[in-house]
């Protein structure tokens, strides 16, 4: 009871004791509140008493009583703000819950803290007690050292505790040193220790389980390791931790032979096993022998801390359904059927002082004088990852500002600090290796796009459905993306709204992906190991305004498959003579608000693919669009935030062009050039989509003739008012989305003409009126999705004729539906603030 050994302690207590009592006879107010405090008070007063007197004859240390005499002496003052509220009633309110939240806190400080310390010092007792029994032992042989019959039993008796702890700490069973020095790690080992001392873990299986997730160097083991250290920790499970280190390839009956057999001059345990079935016969011989050493050797609580774990079926072999047993994994994997605990980035003070906890280390009498202007910026190229933190700093010790400002140098102009040290690439190297060869081409290709950016899952669908026939539904290239944020490789973010039932699916519909920084550096430097000409992805970042020097060298033909090119604001369009006649995937990412494509373009006869993302604050306008014209074998093409003002008539007949998509474009009036009868346009064209084009007025006539059109989505463009009739002649359309498109009044009547059309989704077009009234005519169509439709008062009778259809809308639309039994309606809650955002 280290904790309550200070007299002022006491004397603190009963001070408040007087204070509650005086004010409850004074005021009329919180008189519940304060019985309730003072029967608490007179109950713990005699124990505080009692314990701080033993304490003194034990000659304790009184550190650890501060806190709590700093927290009566506030409780003090707030019993005495009680007699200066009379009739604020607000006031008497939140007073009378501070009143009931400080009762609560003695309470609990003696149930759960004192418990704890008290626990603490009966294990010092225990220890104090085994040194004297250990000294005893001693005294016991060197008086029987004569009798040699019975001198090596004992003296093996004496020292097999301290030969465990040896051998335990060899072979990986006893916990790492404890760490020193080490900052930012504070509130996710209070966050970590609340998970692991709930009791809603005990006596089940896999809730018993907690796995602390993050990528490579990030700090896990540091964070398990203090956790085994902490006071709370050690006064729960005592001596009764065991870490393991597990590493990517584990042989779990090795583990278990450490745990079981120590000493390693005995003879190895042997495990059981039937010819038929051996090694899955030993595995299991060895989880039982766990399970009974579990349950027979270890009386109390027990915490197993599983390092660097690969597998979550590995973790099942140490699962087992003991009272206080707790295992508390380390991964870089996420295991959705566990408890997780993911570590939150570093902010920005705390990356600074481990930065600087590195960089300047105590102890040294004299140091280079470095500005803190320098030490800012280094901490930013090391992009608040622990590890870089720590091992950057490490080497700029000792170094005077020249080596400082030649090294962020380097970082600036590219060069990336997994070159600079090769410590820090082989620790996030590894999560790369562990991937098989189809998910490392997944990893890699987030190399192709910009630093601290989001990356729209609909882009790397477009890549992958060519790359790697991926289904355009998005459910394949979703499964990707999902399973490599399970290896914290990338994170998934989702920011569109639930999708209604029954409503268009495309899985990758407002979803992105973000990649740190270091993981995405880790990719081009996996895909540059070879020379340019030789390598498959070709990844070039441009700082300047000219592209870089090492590619403007190179003259031979370039092996690429895949090229990305990134460049910046102040990007001349100075293009070099590249030569890349194997290229079926271009990624472009620019800033500038004038772009000039490059002129080899005419050469890329194999391009497939083309995603143009613009990332800088206004929308990027092409001065030679009609260049892709002369890419006849292009399939699809993504262009997010660029300006169209004209297509011409050869980008228009790219006769392999199956999906066209713009996303947040300026098109104004670039399809209003040619006749809609020109049947040249797109002919091969299967889906287009348009979305956030806010100059869109309607929609393109010209594209009525693409007689392969199958999906149609024109989504938030808030200016768009009117279809034309022509649109009926889209006699393969399938599926179309008006979705948000307020301004858009009514339906071409000729749209009862599209026989297959089977998905039709007008939900929160505002301004739509009525319904064609021959909609009934469209025996394929299955789902009506027109929640948010206030403007639509009548239904078609024609309707009666539809069949095996669904109608999704919000209440205020069903009434009008209740007389048409043939169609299912499907009431979906309608959250006005959400509908507003996304219109917005």
């Amino acid at each position: 009871m280290a904790a309550l050994v200070d007299p002022l302690l006491s004397e603190s207590v009963t001070k408040l004791l007087e204070v509650v009592v005086f004010v409850a006879e004074t005021t009329a107010n919180f008189k519940p509140q304060l019985e309730q405090l003072k029967t608490t008070i007179e109950r713990i007063g005699p124990i505080i008493d009692e314990i701080t007197e033993l304490n003194r004859k034990l000659d304790r240390s009184k550190q650890e009583s501060d806190a709590f005499i700093a927290e009566i002496r506030s409780a003090i003052k707030l019993v005495d703000k009680c007699l200066k509220i009379k009739k604020n009633l607000i006031k008497r309110f939140t007073h009378s819950l501070k009143l009931k939240d400080l009762n609560e806190k003695l309470l609990r400080f003696f149930q759960v803290d004192v418990q704890a310390y008290q626990c603490r010092d009966i294990k010092q007792t225990l220890v104090e007690v085994n040194r004297v029994s250990d000294r005893i032992e001693t005294m016991a042989l060197d008086v029987k050292k004569t009798l040699s019959n019975t001198s090596s039993l004992m003296m093996s008796r004496c020292v097999s505790r301290e030969d465990e702890g040896i051998e335990r700490e060899r072979l990986g069973w006893r916990v790492p040193t404890r760490p020193r020095g080490i900052v930012a790690f504070e509130r996710p080992l209070e966050n970590l220790k609340a998970m692991v001392l709930a009791d809603n873990m005990d006596c089940d299986d896999d809730g018993s389980v907690v796995v602390v997730s993050a990528p490579g160097g990030c700090g896990k083991t540091t964070l398990v390791t203090m956790l085994c250290y902490d006071h709370q920790i050690q006064a729960k499970f005592g001596e009764r931790i065991f870490f393991v280190t597990v590493s990517e390839t584990p042989n779990f009956m090795v583990i278990v032979n450490d745990l079981l057999n120590p000493n390693s001059f005995a003879q190895q345990v042997q495990f059981q096993y039937v010819a038929e079935n051996a090694k899955q016969n030993r595995i299991e011989d060895a989880r039982n022998k766990l399970e009974n050493f579990l349950r027979e050797k270890v009386s109390g609580p027990l915490l197993l801390v599983l390092d660097d774990v690969w597998s979550d079926s590995f973790i099942k072999n140490f699962t087992f359904a003991i009272t206080g047993y707790k295992i508390v994994v380390t991964s870089r994997m996420v295991f959705t059927n566990r408890d997780m605990f993911q570590f939150d980035p570093l902010s920005d003070e705390d990356a600074k002082t481990l930065f600087q906890r590195s960089a300047f280390p105590e102890g040294k009498r004299t140091r280079p004088t470095i500005h803190m202007d320098l030490v800012n910026q280094m901490v930013k190229c090391c992009k608040k990852h622990p590890l870089t933190l720590s091992v950057v700093g490490s080497s700029l010790d000792g170094k005077d500002e020249t080596a400082w400002r030649s090294m962020i140098k380097d970082l600036s102009q590219g060069q990336s600090v997994l070159d600079l040290n090769v410590d820090i690439l082989n620790v996030l190297e590894r999560s790369f290796q562990a991937l098989d060869n189809r998910f490392k081409d997944y990893y890699l290709d987030f190399g192709l796009f910009p630093e601290d950016q989001r990356i729209p899952a609909t882009t790397l669908l477009n890549m992958w459905v060519h790359l790697y026939e991926h289904e355009d539904d998005g459910s394949d290239t979703l499964a990707k993306i999902f399973e490599l944020s399970y290896r914290n490789l990338v994170n998934l973010m989702s920011i569109g709204l639930k999708k209604d039932p029954g409503t268009i699916v495309n899985y990758c519909e407002q979803q992105f992906v973000t990649q740190h920084d270091l993981l995405r550096q880790l990719a081009i430097n996996l895909s540059s190991k070879l020379p340019i000409a030789q390598r498959t992805r070709l990844i070039i970042n441009a700082h300047g305004e000219d592209l870089p020097t090492s590619i403007s060298k190179v003259h031979e033909p370039m092996q690429a498959r895949i090229l990305s090119i990134t460049t910046g604001e102040s990007f001349a369009s100075r293009w070099c003579n590249m030569k890349v006649p194997d290229v079926e995937v271009l990624v472009l990412n620019l800033m500038s608000k004038t772009y000039t494509l490059p002129h080899f373009f005419a050469e890329m006869q194999k391009l497939k693919v083309l995603n143009v993302t613009n990332y800088g604050l206004y929308p990027t306008e092409f001065e030679n669009f009609q260049l892709l014209g002369c890419l006849s074998n292009l399939t699809r093409i993504r262009l997010e935030r660029v300006t169209i003002s004209s297509l011409s008539g050869p980008t228009l007949a790219l006769v392999n062009l199956q999906k066209v998509s713009f996303i947040m474009c300026k098109i104004g009036n670039a399809f209003g050039q040619l006749s809609s009868n020109n049947e040249n346009v797109w002919p091969r064209l299967v889906e287009i989509e348009m979305d956030y084009c806010q100059d869109l007025v309607e929609f393109p006539a010209m594209l009525c003739s693409s007689a392969d059109l199958k999906k149609v989505s024109i989504t938030n463009c808030n200016e768009m008012c009117g279809i034309s009739e022509e649109f009926g002649n889209l006699t393969s359309l399938e599926t179309l989305s008006l979705r948000s498109c307020t301004k858009l009044e009514k339906l071409p009547e000729s749209i009862t003409k599209l026989k297959k059309l089977t998905e039709v989704d007008i939900s929160d077009c505002l301004s739509l009126s009525e319904l064609p009234e021959g909609i009934g005519r469209l025996s394929s169509l299955r789902t009506i999705n027109m929640k948010g439709c206030t403007g639509v008062h009548e239904i078609p009778t024609s309707v009666e004729e539809l069949s095996n259809t669904q109608v999704i809308c919000n209440e205020e639309i069903s009434y009008h539906w209740q007389d048409f039994n043939n169609v299912e309606v499907i009431v979906v809650e309608e959250d006005r603030l959400e509908t507003l955002m996304r219109i917005i």
